[in-house]
């Protein structure tokens, strides 16, 4: 006995069962509260809508079109310390660029431009989270430069985070004020996992 259904009633659930699982896969950034910050669902990171003077742009981003790896950018225009700063989580085993300390580095010379070179690179030590290891690296200016950048960069057994800012001034006081948006981040929320899914 011939059966002609069988054909057609397969593509149509291969076709539906393709389109179900395309529906179904878990974006990895969520909105979290009524104060306009945004989780990223993996780590548990928060990307809050304000940190100090500094305001995020528009909506934190996937790196790469991964889940293991998100960032959000944060500008401010006024104050003693102005520019944008790139905030960025990477899991132990991502493959994008940055989720190495030796990929971060490269990205921030390449926003120094030509002839980049390091002026600094020490511990950073942050008072909020004991468990971090991180690092701040300092480039200097390039001779026709207004601002400068900085790389801060902390790892956890299954994290990263990147902090990349390029600013202007060169002053202490928005060394400090650097320093501050940096130690301002949640970082009591990496590893958290709130399970939103």
């Amino acid at each position: 006995m011939k059966r002609t259904a069988s054909k057609p009633a397969l593509l149509a659930l291969l076709i539906a069962s393709t389109l179900t699982g395309a529906v179904s896969l878990a974006d990895p950034l969520h909105k979290y509260g009524n104060e306009g910050a945004w989780c990223h669902v993996d780590s548990g990171w928060m990307f809050p809508e304000n940190v100090g003077n500094f305001a995020r742009v528009l909506q934190p981003y996937s790196i790469d079109g991964n889940s293991d790896a998100a960032g959000a950018e944060y500008r401010q225009e006024s104050g003693p310390l102005q520019g944008a700063i790139e905030v960025d989580v990477y899991g132990i085993d991502s493959m994008a660029t940055d989720a190495k300390l030796d990929g971060a580095k490269a990205t921030a010379a390449h926003k120094v431009g030509e002839g980049a070179q390091i002026e600094s690179e020490q511990p950073f030590k942050l008072g909020a989270a004991k468990d971090l290891k991180g690092v701040k690296v300092n480039y200097a200016a390039g001779a026709n430069a207004s601002g400068r950048t900085h790389l801060y960069y902390f790892t956890t057994d299954r994290w990263h985070v990147k902090v990349l800012a390029t600013v202007t001034g060169t002053s202490k006081e928005s060394d400090e004020a650097l320093d501050a948006f940096v130690q301002a981040l949640p970082w009591n929320t990496l590893g958290t996992n709130p399970g939103i899914h």
